[in-house]
């Protein structure tokens, strides 16, 4: 039995966040025991199994803690370090599990009190200036085990010095599919979708990274072309998004529509799609692909990262230079030749990342420490 104490940064609807609460719905009870601390208590904490646990920063919890913490903080007492201590003197775990680079400068604190760590990487490059010099490399080389959700991120982690590493590509529990027909076509209306219409979808916060601002000049690049592009995903209300917003309406795009996380409609939004397009101009492995891909959905996405890992002929279509018309050209190609992209190809292909198998894996990585 290894006990294991979790931190993961928001509690939140991201992939990273999402696979973690996948693996820890799902491990097997008499090989690990768990607690999580999550810095903010977000939406996801609410769905955490109830043998687990949960922590929240000091600095999260109401105005009098937040204030009396920062004042204590400001005396010089090492508030937030001293909490942790008394989660970790509390729950007595054998490793501290570091899921994401943001939680990574706890790497320090958990050699300072002997124990363990594994860290998880779901990132790639830009994320890394997130952290310090010396935070990436004390959690690099501290670290008994570094898990990447790519094979291009576990060779990094051992250029940076990591004694072991594990691939494991993003978990996605394919059980919870839920979908229907008759959902997908009110939300078909609701979008005044055209009849006909091929529908792009692509899942992800609208930020810079994900390639927000290239997808209406994609919309434009195929104005001539009976289509309608979806973007699910939660946005701040930022400049870059009022940029956006300002240059669809310049462009008059009216077959695009920005919808929010649906975590009721979220299979149901992927079953309306016709394929995925993936902007991104960093992406270490979208599980979205995994999850569009057990729907049978043709992909297009950019040459790099998990994408060039797992998609192959048959499955979609890869873009060498992300330019609007290098996506329009990848695009059309699956649209125009339908039969060569085998839905039977896409679901076999998706099996592999399912709860089922990839949880086993995960076990495995662990308790061979």
């Amino acid at each position: 039995m290894k006990k294991i104490l979790f931190f993961t940064p928001y509690g939140s609807f991201t992939g990273s966040e999402v696979v973690l609460w996948t693996y820890l719905q799902n491990f097997d009870r008499q090989q690990i025991q768990a607690a999580l601390y999550s810095e903010e208590k977000g939406p996801l904490t609410a769905q955490l199994p109830a043998d687990i646990p949960l922590f929240t920063s000091p600095f999260k919890r109401g105005m009098v803690r937040k204030i009396v913490s920062k004042v204590t903080h400001a005396m010089g007492v090492k508030v937030y370090e001293n909490y942790i201590r008394i989660i970790q003197e509390r729950f007595k775990a054998d490793y501290w599990y570091l899921n994401t680079v943001l939680m990574f400068p706890l790497s320090s604190l958990a050699e300072q009190m002997g124990v363990k760590v594994i860290s998880h990487i779901h990132e790639l490059h830009s994320s890394f200036e997130s952290i310090s010099y010396q935070e990436m490399a004390h959690s690099m080389t501290y670290s008994d085990l570094v898990i990447g959700v790519t094979q291009q991120i576990c060779d990094l982690a051992t250029v940076m010095g990591a004694k072991r590493t594990a691939l494991l590509y993003p978990i996605v529990d394919l059980s919870r599919k839920n979908k229907s027909e008759q959902r997908v076509e009110e939300l078909r209306k609701e979008l005044n979708i055209a009849p006909g219409a091929f529908v792009w979808t692509m899942v992800g916060t609208r930020i810079y990274r994900k390639g927000v601002d290239i997808f209406p000049f994609i919309a434009q690049a195929m104005a001539d072309v009976n289509c309608h592009f979806i973007w699910m995903g939660n946005s701040k209300p930022t400049g870059l998004n009022y940029l956006v917003d300002s240059q669809i309406k310049a462009l008059n795009l009216p077959n695009m529509s920005f919808v929010d996380v649906q975590t009721a409609d979220y299979y149901n939004y992927l079953q309306l799609s016709d394929g995925l397009v993936m902007t991104s101009r960093e992406e270490p492995f979208g599980k979205i692909m995994t999850e569009a891909a057990s729907l049978g959905k043709p992909l297009v996405a950019p040459d790099a990262g998990g994408a060039r890992e797992f998609i192959v002929p048959g499955m979609g279509e890869l873009v060498e230079y992300p330019t609007p018309e290098a996506f329009r050209k990848a695009m059309l190609a699956v649209m125009n030749n339908p039969n060569s992209y085998r839905s039977d190809f896409l679901i076999e292909k998706s099996q592999q990342f399912d709860a089922n198998v990839q949880v086993k894996e995960w076990e495995r990585a662990i308790l061979q420490l």
